[in-house]
């Protein structure tokens, strides 16, 4: 690549990735990565139900249709879709949609006399892409009382950034950016993208982690990328605060 293209490129990122971290949009909706959903890496994502209020489980982002789901306490959560969803014995007038999208509701249910009250329940979910693959996702359903913290959790894709790649490539693409006076310690984006490397450093995956720090992950590709390709070359001034 033409180095006198870079400088252009990193700024276009730069804009594309300026939105504010705390914008209401970050306020509302929380994002889970694919493969930690899928049981690929992590924990059992939760999901959070609180009284009076809906939490949205959307696959929007993935471009998938959801085919299957399972609830196993089907009297403390009611489930809805953006489309119709036909179960398996259901009548032979029932015309299912592409639904990409389920509403959970917290619903009262029933107390019986010394049977013990579990915390929560599991949700699963089967998901078919537009190539006919299917997936499945689990996530553990929490229930919670006051405000709700978010109303919609967004399934992310995975990241775009190669297996190869990693945070440590992202720090040393960052101190090449800087070493070419594309970015400076004092900015704004600058220490949004320490954020996120600090995020990645305590485990958070990586689409997770940018979408915490406010940065995208069109910019985290690319530093991983010149990160990446200079891995042999001499070390570089430390990006650190």
């Amino acid at each position: 690549m033409n180095r006198r293209c870079l400088p252009w490129l990193f700024i276009g990122t730069i804009a594309v990735s300026g939105l504010p971290i705390l914008s209401a949009q970050a306020q509302s909706v929380v994002t889970i990565s694919a493969d930690r959903a899928q049981g690929l890496i992590g924990v059992t994502p939760v999901v959070h139900l609180w009284s009076g209020y809906g939490t949205n489980l959307s696959f929007l982002p993935t471009n998938e249709h959801i085919v299957q789901v399972w609830i196993d306490d089907p009297a403390r959560v009611a489930l809805d879709f953006d489309e119709p969803l036909c179960s398996a014995v259901a009548e032979s007038d029932c015309v299912s949609g592409n639904p990409s999208v389920i509403h959970l509701r917290r619903i009262q249910g029933l107390d019986f006399e010394h049977l013990p009250s579990a915390s929560g329940t599991l949700l699963t979910v089967i998901t078919e892409t537009t190539n006919g693959d299917r997936h499945l996702y689990k996530f553990r359903i929490e229930f919670g009382d006051g405000e709700p913290s978010y109303h919609t959790v967004a399934v992310q894709a995975s990241s775009p950034i190669h297996s190869l790649l990693g945070p440590g490539d992202v720090r040393r693409g960052l101190a090449i950016a800087a070493s070419r006076d594309l970015i400076h310690p004092e900015q704004d984006l600058w220490q949004r993208l320490q954020t996120f490397l600090d995020l990645t450093q305590e485990g958070l995956e990586i689409p997770v982690a940018a979408e915490q720090a406010g940065v995208s992950l069109d910019l985290i590709t690319q530093l991983a990328e010149w990160g990446a390709r200079a891995r042999d070359d001499p070390p570089l001034t430390s990006t650190d605060r």
